[in-house]
């Protein structure tokens, strides 16, 4: 079970190492990323579809601990 986290780092308590941490983030493409992307370059706009891989508007944020480097859970766009 992941543990509910934000957009930006949060500050949790490890379920792996059992420490105060500050999650580490890094921004993920899902499937919806790439069919939003999709669906403006069908509609002509593709700048904006490339936007989205340059952004964090249309990425789910995933938290790792910087400690034991565990997944500490995902926030989903």
């Amino acid at each position: 079970m992941s543990t509910p986290v934000g957009a930006e780092p949060s500050s949790v308590i490890c379920p792996s190492c059992h420490q105060q941490v500050t999650t580490r983030t890094e921004p993920r493409t899902t499937t919806k990323t790439h069919l939003i992307a999709l669906i403006l370059c069908l509609f002509g706009c593709c700048p904006c579809a490339l936007c989205l891989y340059c952004t964090d508007c249309a990425r789910n944020t995933e938290h790792y601990c910087p400690s034991c480097q565990a997944f500490i859970g995902t926030f989903e766009r």
